[in-house]
């Protein structure tokens, strides 16, 4: 006898078991039960954005037109990025913040799955994300309710986690704790190599974060990573540090070089 799960049972399941591990590891704290939560919540996503993209053309979830070629009953899909990308396409509701928070959800679920796994009282951002994603995702794209799929005492537990904190600040968290983490890699990386940071030392004059890039690996010079202020970067031709040109530096006037603060001292230029 067979036994099968359609798509969108297949990502319900998955759903199922990640909250199921998640309430385990709030009682024990085992870490494999919240290793086990967020690769089956991930999955459960994944699969639902395979399933959204099937409504629209059952064809386009799969790699080739090859049929189960090894008679497992498996016919190999597309990457799920892929199958993201072809929604956003086709519907308004996903946006490009959610791309890139899901782009996060991809290194939560591959450092379970590839590397070594560190999960902490801080990180608890990160499986409200995933329950406010999956909600969401259901109501919005696959027009059902997360409360239909979970039992009196789950649906309880999703509720006490995800109190007090909205959709959308989560979301925001999310996509901040990326860009961090790309201006520490390539901060990392420039000096590594002799260079400097890549992002200048005062903070933006819309967000207040120090986000302005100074290299154009990171955003466009003057532009804030973090929400996209544009801005004047000077930067000395004595020393080539970068300045606010609003707030510090100035043009010498007799040479017509644009000057940091410290040497637009005439004591410190010569």
């Amino acid at each position: 006898m067979e036994h099968e799960l359609d798509l969108f049972e297949n990502a319900i399941d998955s759903l199922q078991h990640g909250l199921a591990h998640y309430m385990e590891y709030e009682e024990n704290q085992e870490v494999t039960d919240i290793k086990q939560a967020i690769m089956n919540l991930v999955n459960s996503i994944d699969l639902m954005i395979l399933e959204k993209l099937r409504r629209f053309d059952e064809e386009q979830i799969y790699e080739s037109e090859q049929q189960d070629k090894y008679g497992l009953g498996y016919r190999k899909t597309i990457h799920v990025d892929k199958a993201y990308r072809k929604i956003r396409d086709e519907i308004d509701a996903i946006t490009t913040d959610e791309f890139k928070a899901y782009e996060i959800l991809k290194i939560l679920r591959n450092s379970a799955t590839h590397a070594s796994f560190t999960f902490g009282s801080n990180s608890k951002s990160n499986i409200v994300f995933l329950l406010h994603y999956i909600a969401r995702f259901l109501e919005d794209e696959l027009e059902t309710e997360i409360d239909e799929f979970l039992s009196t005492e789950e649906f309880h537990f999703y509720n006490q986690t995800i109190k007090g904190m909205s959709f959308g600040e989560v979301l925001q968290d999310r996509i901040d704790a990326a860009i961090e983490a790309e201006i520490d890699w390539l901060n990392f990386r420039s000096i590594k190599d002799g260079g400097t940071g890549v992002v200048a030392s005062w903070p933006c004059h819309e967000c207040s974060k120090v986000g302005i890039s100074v290299d154009e690996d990171l955003a466009p010079i003057g532009e804030c990573a973090f929400c996209g202020h544009k801005h004047k970067v000077g930067v000395c031709e004595v020393c080539s540090t970068e300045f606010d040109p609003d707030w510090d530096g100035l043009v010498d006037e007799e040479t017509g070089l644009e000057l940091c603060e410290y040497h637009s001292d005439s004591d410190n230029y010569d």
